[in-house]
């Protein structure tokens, strides 16, 4: 389906390079357009830019091993051609290099520093350990106001102190740099725009774009080429349906990531790819607050148990991002008799009064500051979103579970805890008797983050159409077109926005002119 063919429409916006979507991938690709001598129009849909950049945990994984790529198409399951993540290797070994030459700020995590307290999942990398290849170092965007904690304030902190001062994340920091380098640049940003629709010539040809403004279509003409960088599909419920399954929160606010530009480049002819790809972990959902916490469990203390108060897993061992895999079972067998077909939604995090006192179950991870978690947990036990008892048998009665059940599952922990040992080969060193009444039972849920599925691009960042050609003068970058799936890596959001938003950037703005 091809949109208007008159090469000769009526505009109401007339540009070289015309970008859609003011996150990360649209800073930087209007950015790296603007300094290779185009002109340059932003268009964002909302009122203001960052997208899941802002969101995100800021984190940007470099690749330290040799075979960096092999690791890469590991975890895409070979779907994604080798000369692209060939290239793709080889830029992310130079890239806090590269980045800084772009004018950002770029800051090393300091050893185990998120990690002074124990956490389950951990935060340990690569996300994927047991594929070879996957050596990383991880960088994050500086905070140019930030000042580190003197020594002596640090000394007399206690651990729940601690824990709560280096739970914090950098997304913020990352976009409001590449928000400054974009805007110091003579850039076009139009808010409140939302592109609808492509506008091609007979032979596929990218013109330019219909958009919404202020209510009202509007025309855009890109005499060189159009970026796409709309971000993911998260809060359009039929490709979510379609797609992926079993969430049941959202840790981040998803309501710009309605597929707009999924659908768009559908319409154009682009060839998809890695659409089952998300981001997710495992999070706990409060009823009254619209974005889930991201949560873990700060003692050894703990199991986790299913709907019926049985563990499934050692808990230890459960990597970030695959941990909303892990909690999304769909057992048919139990009937579909409330809920029961999703035993581990919720999954219970089950754990004593050691666990309670000793840190923050959540450390916020959140932009915007409004909800500060208590250092030792009890205001959440107020609220209810930590269920208490005094005993284990009136726990499994508030959450539903079968009490003989939960209680045998607690006993065996606690023998195992004295053999050394249990079903799942949990490591005893992470093993802690939950003996120490009153006794806690803390829901937690699949959820999703974001999704990073989309057109399939080429080495020069330019869409692909069903019979694998270059759509002339279309590109696109970040979540609508991410080349690494089916598995998600934490950080590599952006190092992929960065260096293919270059690339794309560079090669839409070397377009002859029409």
């Amino acid at each position: 389906m091809k949109g208007m063919i008159n090469s000769d429409f009526t505009a109401d916006y007339e540009t070289d390079v015309l970008v859609v979507g003011y996150g990360g991938a649209g800073a930087v690709a209007a950015t790296t357009a603007r300094d290779a001598g185009a002109k340059v129009t932003i268009i964002e849909k909302r009122e203001r830019g960052g997208g899941a950049t802002r969101l995100s945990s800021g984190g940007i994984f470099v690749g330290k091993d040799e075979d960096f790529s092999g690791y890469l198409d590991k975890i895409s399951q070979h779907h994604t051609p080798k000369e692209l993540l060939d290239l793709y290797s080889m830029k992310d070994k130079t890239l806090v290099e590269d980045m800084e030459a772009f004018g950002m700020k770029i800051s090393f995590w300091k050893g185990n520093s998120q990690e002074v307290s124990v956490s389950y999942p951990p935060l340990g990398r690569p996300s994927w350990p047991k594929v070879r290849g996957g050596n990383l170092i991880r960088v994050h965007a500086t905070d140019p106001d930030e000042k580190p904690i003197p020594q002596d304030e640090w000394d007399k902190m206690s651990n729940n102190e601690r824990v709560w001062a280096n739970g914090r994340v950098y997304g913020v920091h990352f976009w409001n740099q590449l928000q400054a380098i974009c805007e110091s640049r003579d850039i076009d940003i139009q808010y409140n725009v939302r592109a609808k629709e492509l506008i091609q010539d007979e032979n596929g040809e990218v013109l330019g774009l219909i958009a919404e403004k202020d209510g009202k279509k509007t025309v855009y003409r890109a005499k060189r080429a159009v970026i796409l960088c709309t971000g993911g599909y998260a809060s359009n419920r039929q490709m979510m349906e379609q797609h992926n399954y079993g969430y049941a929160a959202y840790l981040g606010t998803n309501d710009f990531a309605d597929g707009d530009g999924q659908i768009m480049l559908q319409k154009a002819g682009a060839r998809m790819w890695h659409m089952n790809t998300v981001c997710g972990q495992i999070a706990f959902k409060a009823p009254d607050v619209d974005q889930a916490f991201q949560v873990r469990a700060v003692d050894e203390a703990f199991v986790w148990v299913d709907k019926f108060g049985r563990r499934y897993q050692d808990e230890t061992k459960v990597v970030l991002h695959n941990a909303w895999r892990q909690a999304s079972l769909f057992d048919p067998d139990n009937n579909f008799e409330d809920g029961r077909e999703w035993p581990r939604i919720p999954t219970y995090m089950i754990f004593d009064e050691s666990m309670r006192k000793k840190a923050p179950i959540s450390r916020d991870w959140r932009p915007d500051d409004h909800y500060h978690w208590s250092l030792d947990n009890s205001e959440e036990i107020k609220r209810g979103w930590i269920i208490k008892a005094d005993s284990l048998k009136e726990l499994a009665e508030k959450i539903a579970a079968d009490p003989g059940v939960l209680e045998d599952t607690i006993e065996e922990f606690n023998l195992a805890c004295e053999r050394g040992s249990d079903e799942f080969g949990r490591d005893p060193k992470t093993m802690k008797k939950i003996e120490n009444g009153p006794y806690y039972a803390m829901p937690w849920v699949p959820c999703l983050i974001s999704t990073s599925g989309g057109a399939e691009h080429d080495v020069r960042s330019r869409v692909i159409d069903y019979d694998g050609r270059p759509i002339p003068r279309l590109y696109a970058v970040g979540e609508v077109s991410t080349a690494v799936g089916w598995l998600y890596e934490a950080g590599w959001g952006h190092s992929e926005q960065f260096i293919f938003g270059r690339i794309a950037g560079k090669n839409a703005a070397d377009e002859p002119s029409r």
